[in-house]
Order: C-alpha cells, then structure tokens, then sequence
C-alpha cells in the first residue's frame, strides 16, 4: 500500500497523525493497525492513577450523606441550609476535568491510537453518563473496568461487565427495580439502604437500553414483553452496600443479588424459557443475546458506520456480521476484519471528525500547544461533546449531519484559529511560515489537496497558517 494509505490509517482509523507519524508507518498501514490489536500489559499511568470505582461511589453517597446531615443541623439551628448544587460542582467537577485530562493525555500522546480509538468508540456504545447526577463521578471508572480489558476481547465479556457494573446499575435505574411478586413487591420496605431515590417497582431501563442499544439494535428483533420479561430477570441486582461504605472492594466484589427484590419463576426472553436461579437467570439472557445474529449485524454497522461512512456498505457489513459470528464475538477478529476490507480504505474521507475527535487530532498535530483538562473541558463543552457527557444512553451521534450546523462550523473555526494563536506563541512553537507549512505537508501528507495547499502557501503568518490547516476539509474528516 502507499503513502496515501499511511495517512489514512493515521486519521481514519487512529487518532490523528503525529508529526512524523504517517512515515513511521510506512508501507504497510494495515500491519500497523493490526499489531495494535493486543490487550494492554498495563494501564496508562494518567488512567491508572484515577480514583476506583469504589473510591468514586464513595465520594458520591458520602457527599449526600454528609449533605443531607449537615441540612437536619441547620435547620433544626434554624440556619440557611448548605447550597447543595454549589457544593456537588465544587466536589465533583474538579475529579471529572482530572479525569477528562487524563483520557486526553492517553488519547494525544498513545503509539498505539486505533486500539484507544476503539476505546473511544466501545465507551460511546456502552454509555455511562455524567449528565445523571446518580453516576457523575463514575463513566471514568467504568471505562477502565469495562471496555479497556475487552476491547481486543470478547463482546460477551464486555456486555456482561457492563450489565453487572455498579454505574450501569446506578444509571439505567436497576438499583430501584422490584419485581411485583417478590417479596419486597409485596411488603414494601420504607427502609433505604442508599441516599437515592427509593425502590418505585419494576423499572425497564437497564433490560430496554441492552436489547436496544448494547446488543440487539432497535430493530433487532425484540418486542415489548421481552423488555419487561428481560426487566424482571434482572430484579435483585444491586450494589453491594456494606463493602461499600467500607471502601474496601472492587470489581464484581461491589454487585450483589438481592433475592428478596427478585421477580421469582421461570422468564421468556425471545422466545427462550429461562429456569435458572440467581444471578445466573440474568447472565444466561446476557449470553444469549451476545451470540444473536442481530447483535453481530448491529455491532458490524456500528463500527462501519463509525470508521468507514455514514452509510455503511452493506456487504461490509456484512463481512464483519459474519466475523463476529463464526468467532463468538471476538471483537479483535472483528475489528481486523474491518481494516482487511478495502471499503475501508476508500481515498474519500467522508467522516466528519466530531468535536473531541477533531481537538485530539489537532493536539496530535501540534504537541507545541500546552492545555490543561480544564481548558479543554470548557472548549470541548461549547462545541457539544463533553466527554463522558452524553445526553443520553444512545450516546453521541456518529453522523456528520448531527455536527455540520452553521453554529458546530463557527465554533470549529473560532478553535483552529485559537490552536493557530497557541501553537506559534511560544519560543519554541512554529512562529515561523515554513515550520507551520512543514507541519501542515508532515501530518496530513498525501491527504493535502491542491486547494489546501495553494492557500497555506498563499498565507504569511504562521498562526493563520495553522489555523487554515485545522479547518480544512482533509483535517475536519477522516
């Protein structure tokens, strides 16, 4: 493959080009994707270093705790309770940027970018958000426990990880489900075991949003009593409370099944009886649905839809439902099958870069720039893509219609002039015309166009030199 291939491996699939990058590569880009497509030894440092699940829901319910105390003290004084909302962004904001920080250090300096873009992208299928107050400090916590160790692994390890992870259980509400005829069902307790919202019944949340977004797809098959049937098996999973507020356990060590809140009895799912007991009704479901042909096809277009185009061919499709099948869900098969398949490599970068995506590949591109989590907290806020932010369970959208209105466009610009300013103010940045040129051809190499170039050339200022560089069309797609 040639040059034009490098560059496309370096921002199609990777995160944006480093300086020199595109020639590290060389002439076989798919060897270099593919080699990336091993688990990692060890964590990141700026990963490793952030606090554990069990330090994060322990920030969280001790902060209610001691709010809730201190608000009965104050007005049984008869004193002004203290602000709760100014006291939550005063404790939790300053973990989230140190968090955001620390995926963005990763994401801007990794040898091994398509393996963190596939971080990236699991992270925004199994969607933990910030946005809920409930689970505010932990989307980090459940990035590193559960996609980082399956990435390159099985998919049935991953959607089980999730499912029973305490911030998916906090955010898609299971924590509050009781089955009707359980015995909690029928004797309802005033008691609350943690500061939330107390159990209301059979919620259908975590059973809807697996089937819909994490593995069936919407149009996988799936009907409304399999939501509620598949709702009722997953009653009694809870957070396990005493480990809790000890502070001391991690990991599944953190789940518990709650018998006395489970719907008892045999449970349909899709047309399969599921007698097991425990726990185990609810993982049989969860394997089940790992291996179902609808969640190969729904799993093949998102990954082609996301690193390919916004309409994604069906025979690649396709071709990586079939991978995915024929290997029980080994997603390093399935992610090598989508750099083997020559719709990939198509010379047209129709992707629009999303917010995120765009300032990791220009921090790639221009490692002079200094930033803290913070700035960019605020930059990637603007622009709308807060990381670890988004609306919703579906996550950010993947298509450019969604981020290509006239107000996402100005704000793109207002950034690359920003990054132009930033990269060619220090003494040791590109306040020369020629380095800011040399960059310009160095990180997008044969993906330059003529009109790209004529008008970097045309440019005597190095900082607009730049800033014409990061709004061009070969480097807002990929």
């Amino acid at each position: 493959m040639d040059l034009h291939s490098s560059a496309l491996a370096a921002h199609r699939f990777g995160l944006g080009a480093a300086p020199g990058e595109i020639r590290a590569i060389g002439a076989d880009p798919r060897g270099w994707l593919e080699q990336q497509l091993v688990p990692e030894k060890e964590l990141p440092a700026p990963i490793d270093a952030l606090p554990s699940t069990g330090d994060d829901l322990w920030a969280f319910f001790g902060f209610l705790l001691d709010t809730g105390i201190r608000t009965r003290r104050a007005r049984r004084k008869g004193e002004e309770p203290p602000d709760g909302e100014k006291g939550f962004a005063e404790t939790f904001l300053p973990r989230y940027e140190t968090a955001l920080e620390a995926r963005l250090r990763v994401a801007t300096a990794t040898t091994t970018p398509f393996r963190e873009h596939l971080v990236h992208f699991w992270s925004n299928h199994f969607v933990v958000s910030s946005a809920r107050p409930v689970t505010t400090a932990l989307p980090p916590a459940f990035e590193r426990d559960v996609v980082r160790p399956h990435v390159v692994g099985r998919f049935e390890d991953m959607l089980m990880a999730s499912s029973k992870h305490p911030a998916m259980l906090l955010y898609l509400d299971n924590e509050r489900s009781i089955g009707p005829n359980s015995r909690a069902g029928r004797n309802p307790s005033k008691r609350r075991l943690l500061p939330i919202d107390p159990p209301t019944g059979l919620n259908e949340n975590l059973a809807r949003e697996i089937l819909e977004l994490h593995s069936l797809g919407v149009d996988g098959g799936y009907t409304q009593d399999d939501v509620r049937s598949f709702a009722k098996v997953l009653t009694g999973w809870r957070i396990k409370v005493r480990p809790l507020f000890r502070g001391l356990y991690e990991g599944d060590e953190l789940v518990r099944f709650d018998a006395r809140a489970h719907e008892p009895g045999v449970h349909f799912v899709l047309g399969k009886a599921y007698p097991q007991k425990g726990m185990d009704q609810g993982e049989a479901v969860l394997q089940d649905l790992a291996r179902h042909p609808s969640t190969a096809r729904f799993v093949a277009t998102k990954l082609t839809r996301h690193f390919v185009d916004d309409a994604p061919p069906e025979p690649m499709v396709e071709r990586l439902a079939r991978v995915f099948r024929d290997t029980d869900g080994d997603l390093g098969e399935v992610s090598r099958a989508l750099v083997r398949s020559d719709e990939a490599w198509q010379p047209r970068t129709s992707k629009l870069r999303r917010p995120e995506e765009l300032v990791i590949a220009g921090l790639r591109a221009l490692p002079e720039v200094p930033w803290t989590g913070r700035q960019l907290h605020r930059v990637l806020r603007e622009m709308g893509q807060r990381p670890y932010w988004p609306p919703s369970p579906a996550g950010y959208s993947d298509r450019a219609d969604d981020w290509a209105g006239a107000d996402g466009v100005w704000k793109r610009l207002a950034w690359a002039q920003a990054m132009g300013r930033r990269a060619t103010r220090r003494e040791e940045g590109l306040g020369d015309t020629t380095l800011a040129l040399e960059r310009a051809a160095d990180v997008l190499g044969p993906l330059l166009g003529e009109t790209t170039a004529a008008a970097l050339g045309a440019e005597t200022r190095p900082a607009t030199t730049l800033a014409l560089l990061l709004s061009s069309p070969e480097f807002q797609r990929r």
